[in-house]
């Protein structure tokens, strides 16, 4: 059957092929949403796909394997620059592999990553790519782990046929989750600190500001239903917590991440949940003070010289 495999530019159209491959790949990522059509349209074919993060598009490509014209497996790549590499913009960008769907069937699997894989390096190299990051904590769909774009350690296949390409793990993180079950106390730290919390239909976004002038923390929190763990459900999801380095170790990031605790239980929500770089020890060892929980879970950025 591999022989009959050959790969094209994917359209509008093929998006119902394109959904159980996703729904297969989601059921096995924790805190994922399921894409209907519209999801896919819009995070899939937009030219300038919507990104929690910061992300910058330059260039996009969309390539389906293919056998007599029924989609076995995709590839979403882009040129352009993740949240680790917007200080590089006006230099050379860097390749991102947004996301690869495979089949469940191995026989097939190594032989569709293998000419998806390269296909998308004859793309990024075209446009003067010479690094690429795959699986980018900032580039994912949003509703992906969260909108954490990561590879989680239980997609073997994945991580055996992208090793074997030359893709090797760069970039390692953690999943935390605090059961919402009752108001807990907000400490406010010392100091002139205002927080502005701001609705939109898909979260909350607060931002702490000294003396009404100063922003010295900002952070977004987002609501989903999740195919799994099903009984986390509605689950908080806490985007990239930042505290400005000169108000660090003062009791910010402490009240900020109370805060959106009882605001996450007020709203509606069962779980509160983020994912967090293994090297940001203040964060993990705030996190686990307050109560957050670990989960089974490792989620991975991969990275590739060409």
């Amino acid at each position: 059957m591999a022989d009959r495999l050959y790969t094209r530019t994917l359209y509008p159209p093929d998006s119902h092929q394109m959904h159980p491959l996703l729904a297969a790949a989601l059921t096995k990522a924790p805190f994922s949403s399921p894409m209907d059509d519209a999801a896919i349209q819009t995070h899939c074919f937009l030219p300038e796909p919507p990104v929690i993060h910061s992300a910058r598009w330059l260039h996009r490509q969309l390539t389906g394997a293919m056998i007599e014209e029924r989609l076995m497996g995709f590839i979403d790549v882009a040129v352009g620059y993740d949240h680790a590499t917007q200080h590089l913009v006006g230099d050379r960008p860097i390749g991102l592999l947004r996301f690869l769907a495979l089949p469940q069937d191995f026989t097939l699997s190594g032989e569709i990553a293998r000419l998806l894989l390269k296909g998308a390096e004859e793309f990024w190299w075209g446009h003067g790519v010479r690094r690429v990051r795959a699986f980018s904590y900032s580039t994912g769909y949003p509703p992906f782990q969260l909108a954490a774009g990561l590879m989680p350690s239980t997609w073997e296949d994945h991580h055996r046929w992208l090793n074997q390409a030359g893709y090797r793990p760069t970039e390692r993180y953690y999943c935390l989750t605090y059961p919402l079950k009752r108001m807990g106390r907000e400490d406010v730290p010392a100091g002139r600190f205002t927080l502005f919390p701001e609705s939109d239909e898909s979260g909350v976004n607060f931002q702490v500001y000294e003396n009404d002038e100063v922003r010295m923390a900002a952070t977004r929190m987002v609501e989903r239903q999740v195919l799994q763990p099903r009984d986390a459900n509605p689950v908080a999801g806490v985007i990239e917590l930042i505290v400005a380095s000169a108000w660090r170790r003062r009791g910010v990031g402490r009240w900020l991440l109370r805060r959106m605790i009882n605001d996450a239980l007020l709203r509606g929500n069962r779980t509160l949940a983020l994912f967090l770089n293994h090297t940001n020890q203040a964060g993990l060892g705030l996190c686990r003070q307050i109560g957050f929980e670990e989960m089974n879970y490792r989620g991975y950025t991969l990275e590739k010289q060409l």
